[in-house]
């Protein structure tokens, strides 16, 4: 029987990196199968899932462990899944704000408070190009039930501070 693994990966980014994965994984007939890497302040930082039989999970474990040896940590989970999908949907969010210390933890404060479960986030501090200051910048994909009050969502992400613009959007009915 087949199982999804869920893997991170980090270390000193270079090149080769992705391919030390991929052979460890290759080697043990798994399959690549989702993915996000990034290059954050000189690291390589990865997330994956790949699809293996569940027999050979120990020795994939024993190999990716063993690219520690190469300065790469991994770690291994297994996947789980929402077993009420039907009952979710996704919702896009951006937002910008004047970059302040704090600004992360007050918009997660918001979402857990509201229920939201983040799939991806992307953030990042930009200049601004009229006023020079730095700003806020942060992109996410948000699993919500179907009855979510998108507007009480935004009021509350709004409400953090007089800068703040929120745009919130349903994904497409797939």
């Amino acid at each position: 029987m087949n199982k999804t693994l869920v893997l991170t990966a980090i270390c000193a980014d270079r090149p080769g990196l992705i391919q030390m994965l991929s052979e460890v994984i290759y080697k043990h007939e798994a399959s690549w199968e989702e993915s996000s890497m990034a290059h954050l302040s000189g690291q390589f930082a990865g997330i994956l899932t790949v699809n293996v039989d569940e027999n050979v999970i120990p020795a994939l474990e024993k190999d990716l462990r063993g690219l520690n040896d190469h300065g790469m940590a991994v770690t291994l989970n297994e996947s789980t899944v929402i077993s009420d999908a039907a009952n979710y949907q996704t919702l896009w969010l951006d937002l910008t704000c004047h970059d302040k210390p704090g600004i992360m933890r007050q918009v997660s404060n918001v979402l857990v408070a509201q229920g939201v479960s983040v799939q991806s986030l992307d953030t990042e501090v930009v200049s601004a190009s009229m006023s020079g200051g730095d700003m806020f910048v942060a992109g996410s994909q948000l699993l919500v039930s179907k009855v979510f009050d998108i507007e009480n969502l935004q009021q509350a992400l709004e409400g953090l501070s007089d800068d703040v613009m929120v745009d919130l959007a349903l994904a497409d009915d797939e």
